[in-house]
């Protein structure tokens, strides 16, 4: 069977407080979330460009190189924003995770893990890292009063040949204080 043609794009949504990231989806949706109470604590999370802008990311695998052993990067970068913010005498600890555990799936039963897709970034604040394929991968802990920014940009590792197709998959961010 031949080799992936292409990998869809990357989609990310913000309801509440988790981001979606699904492939075959060709757009990406920022949002911000802010929640305060009557200490003035708050959190934030953006995804993506500010406001209704979209954005996508695509990985296109070349027909002669699949299963190769060499990276594609995606067509572009996620920028991704965190605050906390509270009192001194009211201090919070927010935790950035991330749900890989459903594989992507081209519909007819062929499934690419989600740890074949990586990223790195630009600036450090959030750990450059890889999918581990389960449902609670803790990505890093923040203490308030801290204001996170950074670029990821995401790479699928083209190591294994699979059966030519789109393959669709989601992965969840959550950012949360316990």
């Amino acid at each position: 069977m031949g080799g992936i043609n292409k990998l869809p794009p990357f989609l990310l949504l913000l309801p509440v407080a988790a981001v979606f990231l699904a492939c075959n989806v060709s757009k990406v949706l920022a949002a911000v979330i802010t929640l305060n109470d009557k200490a003035k604590p708050k959190i934030t999370i953006q995804v993506g460009s500010p406001g209704n802008q979209i954005d996508t990311v695509t990985f296109t695998v070349p027909n002669t190189t699949p299963g190769d052993g060499t990276p594609i990067t995606g067509s572009n970068d996620i920028t991704i924003g965190l605050t906390i913010r509270a009192t001194a005498a009211n201090p919070l600890t927010a935790f950035l995770t991330v749900d890989s555990a459903t594989p992507l799936n081209n519909g007819h039963g062929n499934t690419i893990p989600a740890a074949k897709i990586s990223w790195t970034t630009s600036g450090g604040d959030i750990p450059s890292g890889t999918f581990a394929g389960t449902s609670n991968q803790l990505l890093a802990t923040y203490t308030s009063s801290v204001r996170v920014r950074d670029r990821l940009t995401f790479f699928f590792a083209n190591d294994t040949v699979y059966d030519a197709g789109t393959y669709n998959g989601q992965v969840t961010y959550t950012w949360f204080v316990p």
